[in-house]
C-alpha cells in the first residue's frame, strides 16, 4: 500500500471511530413475552383474536425506544384479559393488563378500553395517541424507569417523563378511550415526585451494591447496608409503603444470602423489624 492510500485508509477509520463515539448506539433492550385470556369473548372473536398474543408480542420486541447505555436487556412479562364490547362494525374492548420484570417491579390497570380491529399491524409512533399502543408504552416507560434507576442515580428519569407525556396527551386527547388516564397520571406523578425519590435512590444504592457481590462481599455490604438503612427511613415515614414493601418481599432471600456469612449482621436486625413477613427466615440467620 503506498503511502498516499495509506494516509486515506487511516483518515477513513479514524472518521468511522469518531462517529461510533460521538453518538449514542441505539438498540432494543427490551425482550417481551405476552399471554392473553381469552375465554371471555365470543367464540368468533376468540378465532379473530387468536394471534394476538403473537402480534403485540411482535410489537413490543421489533420496535426501538431507548438507547441501551448499559448494554442490558429488560424482560417484561405481560397478560391481557380481554371483554368484548363491540358495537356494530367497530371492534372494541375492555382489558385488564398485569405487566411486570419477573422480579421486583409490576403494574396491575382493570381500567382500559381500546379499539382494535381484527387484523390491524400495530405500529410504533411515539407522537401518535393510540388507545391500544399508548397504553402500552406508558406501561414499558415505566418498567424502563424502575430498571434504569437500578444503574444509575434517578437514571429512570427520561422514561418515567416519557410515560408522563403519554399520560399528559391520552387524558385529554383519546375521546371514548381516556377512562383511567387521571389514576395512569397521578401514579407517574407520583413515581416522579419528591415523595418517591428516596425509594429511587435507595434501588441505586441496592443495586450498586450487588454489583460488587462476586468481587468484594464487603464493598457490597457496605452499599447495601446503606440501602436498608434507607429502607428502614422509608418504613418508619410510611409504615405502608407499597414498593418498599415489593421490594423486600423480591429481594429479602437475595439479603439473607448477601448477610449469610457477614461477621456483623445488624443490616439483619434492622430487616428483622421492617419486614416482619420474613420474621423467621432473619431470624434462623441470627441465632445460627
Amino acid at each position: 500500500m503506498n503511502k498516499k492510500r495509506f494516509i486515506k485508509v487511516k483518515w477513513i477509520l479514524l472518521f468511522i471511530l469518531f462517529f461510533s463515539l460521538s453518538f449514542p448506539l441505539y438498540a432494543q433492550i427490551i425482550e417481551g413475552r405476552v399471554t392473553t385470556k381469552l375465554e371471555s369473548l365470543p367464540i368468533d372473536k376468540q378465532q379473530k383474536m387468536a394471534d394476538f398474543a403473537e402480534k403485540v408480542t411482535h410489537y413490543i420486541n421489533s420496535n426501538t425506544r431507548n438507547d441501551n447505555t448499559w448494554n442490558t436487556e429488560v424482560f417484561v412479562d405481560m397478560e391481557l384479559i380481554l371483554q368484548d364490547i363491540s358495537s356494530g362494525a367497530e371492534e372494541k374492548y375492555d382489558a385488564e393488563i398485569l405487566i411486570h420484570n419477573n422480579y421486583d417491579i409490576q403494574f396491575f390497570d382493570r381500567r382500559w378500553r381500546f379499539a382494535y380491529q381484527s387484523g390491524d399491524i400495530l405500529t410504533y409512533n411515539e407522537n401518535v395517541l393510540d388507545s391500544f399502543t399508548s397504553l402500552i408504552e406508558f406501561y414499558l416507560n415505566l418498567i424502563l424507569g424502575g430498571e434504569y434507576d437500578k444503574w444509575g442515580t434517578l437514571a429512570g428519569t427520561l422514561y418515567y417523563e416519557k410515560a408522563r407525556n403519554i399520560a399528559e396527551q391520552s387524558k385529554f386527547g383519546l375521546a371514548r378511550y381516556q377512562d383511567g388516564w387521571d389514576q395512569r397520571l397521578e401514579l407517574v406523578n407520583y413515581l416522579l415526585s419528591d415523595r418517591h425519590k428516596p425509594f429511587r435512590e435507595m434501588v441505586d444504592y441496592y443495586f450498586y451494591g450487588l454489583s460488587f457481590v462476586k468481587e468484594d462481599n464487603e464493598k457490597a455490604r457496605k452499599h447495601i447496608s446503606t440501602a436498608i438503612k434507607m429502607l428502614d427511613k422509608i418504613l418508619a415515614n410510611d409504615p405502608d409503603n407499597e414498593y418498599a414493601k415489593t421490594f423486600l418481599k423480591a429481594h429479602h432471600i437475595e439479603l439473607v444470602e448477601i448477610y449469610r456469612r457477614a461477621i456483623n449482621k445488624e443490616p439483619v436486625r434492622t430487616l428483622l423489624v421492617i419486614d416482619p413477613d420474613n420474621e423467621t427466615i432473619y431470624r434462623e440467620l441470627l441465632e445460627n
